[in-house]
């Protein structure tokens, strides 16, 4: 059992925050599979001082997917403090600070994994947000801006006040800023951190893409639990695997082509609620490539979703190639 504040996570597996997927329906998915923790997309610091903008990122009382945490990303720390007031106020259980996208957009404005180059930068923002919040507050970081010395040093400086300062959960993912998502994730920093700091709380984070992987590292690396992203696209069940798994039980059998249409019809119908028909179904297409991986006629499949243009069409197409 970890514990945050007054959060605890049954088991050290969660879902990442993941900047245009982890909206209301896939967290609301994740949690029903066993996932425990779950987050927003990255969301900028501005966003939670304009009113009309807030509002709509309340919860409503049947929503019931607590605890769910902020990320917020910005370019002033007093900005970002204050936004995370506004984010607990309406309903968030935690902040998470984002100092890791690589998003080019986001590092030509001075943000995100940007500010791997500034350590001081990032431990003013967490001190400034914990005097703003009484609630968990995290971070998540890169090995480093770049495979420089000079990155080098940057990220340990980081690590150590996280350690120094209080940090409730620092979040490490094994590549540095400017590779991307290029290349295999390196663990091996995750680690070193986690045994010059055991007492700072080290989720780590790269390529974890089944249940068996996401188990070995946490058994491997001694970290205190391990953050699936990209793994969970279109593949809400990795969690009820991963638990079992973690319960020291069988993984469970895969899910029929029955339940994984079902599931993608209810994802879809949730999506729909919040957007129109020419936005919905453009922005479900981010998720078929994972739904359609269980698929016996994976590509037939995919290839017949991506072409579909209307609400109706994605629907129909859902009920026929499943089997509903």
């Amino acid at each position: 059992m970890l514990k945050f504040g007054t959060l605890q996570l049954d088991m050290p597996f969660i879902q990442a925050p993941l900047s245009g997927y982890t909206d209301h329906p896939m967290r609301v998915l994740a949690k029903r599979f066993g996932c425990p923790l779950t987050f927003t997309g990255v969301m900028l610091d501005k966003i939670a001082l304009h009113h009309k903008a807030l509002k709509k990122l309340k919860f409503q009382p049947q929503d019931n997917e607590h605890p769910v945490g902020a990320q917020v990303l910005g370019d002033d720390p007093e900005v970002i403090a204050a936004a995370a007031e506004k984010f607990i106020e309406v309903g968030y259980d935690l902040i998470d600070l984002n100092f890791a996208c690589p998003a080019p957009k986001v590092l030509r404005r001075v943000r995100g994994g940007h500010l791997m180059q500034q350590p001081g930068f990032i431990r003013e923002t967490f001190l400034r947000t914990r005097e703003k919040v009484n609630c968990p507050v995290f971070m998540k970081i890169r090995i480093g801006y770049d495979g420089s010395e000079a990155a080098n040093e940057d990220f340990w400086t980081i690590c150590e006040n996280a350690a120094t300062d209080g940090v409730d959960m620092l979040a490490i993912h094994g590549r540095t800023v400017h590779q991307k998502y290029r290349g295999k994730a390196d663990w091996s920093l995750i680690i070193e951190v986690k045994k010059r700091f055991p007492n700072l709380t080290i989720f780590g984070s790269g390529d974890i893409m089944t249940p068996e992987i996401a188990i070995q590292r946490r058994e491997e690396s001694g970290v205190d639990g391990v953050i699936v992203a990209r793994g969970a696209i279109g593949n809400p069940w990795i969690f009820q695997e991963i638990r079992a798994l973690w319960n020291g039980q069988e993984k469970p059998h895969p899910p029929s082509l029955e339940e994984q249409g079902r599931i993608m019809l209810e994802h879809f119908e949730m999506i729909c609620q919040t957007r129109d028909e020419r936005k919905a179904v453009p922005y479900f297409r981010k998720f078929l490539a994972g739904y359609c991986k269980r698929h016996p006629d994976r590509k037939k499949t995919l290839l017949a979703l991506m072409a579909c243009k209307t609400k109706q069409a994605v629907i129909q197409t859902i009920i026929e190639h499943y089997k509903l």
